[in-house]
């Protein structure tokens, strides 16, 4: 307790150290929780594009509706595909009339008979798109052949470039705030020399010293850390209405809430060990002089 009051007086003796120690924590765990936000949900999107119909083959305007039935029967009977659907020519020149309401002269020119009928098909899994492909590209009657692989891909490589800026931007905030948290507080022990000198005197143990120190240093990284995980959630839900109109069908609102439990629990740990080293270095070397 006596540690507690002592780290509670010098911060109330600096505020505004403490307030620009804080406010650095805060960007730090501000930008770490939008990383880790921004992963998990570019990693539900990417479940979402492997568990829907992948691949869509169009036939020939020609094909009789056996082949195309006869083609259904032999790819749901395979080991590796979730789905299959079909969408003949009146339902796609319904598709299509749909998605140019707008447009009555691109409506005119347009029958069922110049639009293809064509075959949906869900994997069971990512890796066994490949499959349908290969199944879908040598069927008779087949014309074209889309594979929505380009998405994945895409997607996975921006995930990737993103975690790599997002852990390098971490780690570099994560270092200006160790360091401005252990120069303020390696200033404030300089400050106590001599009764940290008399201390030493008269018995006090080195913990005893570095305690009030330590706690100053965690004070920030929690507060920081709670400050920061709360300007995220509030931004995220703020954009949150932008966020669901922009991906659309996939679905990552409301937030799940042992997943906000464990964020602000594995943010809070790194606060405490983030500023408790910081004040601890910073009053080691006094401390062995």
């Amino acid at each position: 307790m006596n540690s507690l009051n002592s780290a509670l007086t010098t911060i109330r003796r600096s505020p505004y150290q403490a307030i620009v120690s804080i406010l650095m924590v805060t960007v730090t765990f501000f930008v770490g929780y939008a990383f880790t936000f921004f992963v998990a949900g570019t990693h539900q999107i990417l479940n979402y594009f492997e568990t829907q119909p992948q691949i869509i083959a169009f036939f020939e305007l020609e094909t009789p509706g056996s082949s195309i039935d006869s083609l259904k029967k032999k790819m749901e009977s395979e080991w590796y595909v979730e789905s299959v659907s079909v969408v003949t020519q009146e339902e796609a020149l319904k598709i299509y009339q749909e998605d140019n309401k707008d447009e009555p002269l691109l409506l005119e020119l347009v029958t069922a008979d110049i639009l293809p009928a064509s075959i949906e098909v869900r994997a069971k899994d990512l890796d066994s798109l490949s499959l349908v492909r290969e199944e879908l590209e040598k069927a008779p009657d087949v014309e074209d052949v889309i594979y929505q692989e380009d998405i994945v891909d895409e997607l996975n490589a921006i995930t990737e470039s993103v975690r790599m800026i997002g852990i390098a931007a971490i780690f570099t905030l994560a270092t200006i705030s160790f360091l401005i948290i252990m120069v303020l507080i390696a200033m404030k022990a300089a400050h106590k020399r001599s009764s940290i000198k008399i201390m030493r005197f008269i018995g006090a143990t080195a913990w005893y010293i570095k305690a009030p120190f330590v706690i100053e240093g965690v004070m920030y990284g929690v507060v920081g850390s709670l400050l920061g995980f709360g300007a995220t959630l509030a931004s995220l839900m703020y954009a949150s209405p932008w966020i669901s109109e922009f991906i659309g069908d996939v679905q990552i609102f409301p937030i799940p809430q042992e997943f906000l439990a464990a964020q602000i629990g594995i943010g809070t740990l790194a606060g405490i060990i983030l500023g408790g080293f910081a004040g601890l270095i910073a009053v080691q070397r006094l401390i062995k002089q």
